[in-house]
């Protein structure tokens, strides 16, 4: 195959698959709104279920253990 034939190919960006940044972005933003949802969750029970920081703290880590999945 020669070197023109090599770079030619359209089903590439700077040398990656386009379908890689696709899902790069789509992880990106499923990061993006488990963060944010973990932060709105602490704020709504502080605020409107008067919950001390410590107690928050404590629910929202049991939240995050629960709903991250396993990577072994």
């Amino acid at each position: 195959m020669s070197v023109n034939a090599a770079t030619a190919n359209t089903n590439e960006l700077f040398g990656h698959p386009k379908g890689l940044y696709i899902c790069f972005f789509t992880e990106m933003w499923e990061r993006f709104s488990f963060y944010g949802m973990k932060a709105l969750l602490f704020l709504y029970l502080i605020k409107y279920h008067l919950f001390t920081d410590e107690n928050g703290y404590n629910l929202l880590g049991a939240y995050g253990a629960l709903v991250t999945p396993c990577q072994f």
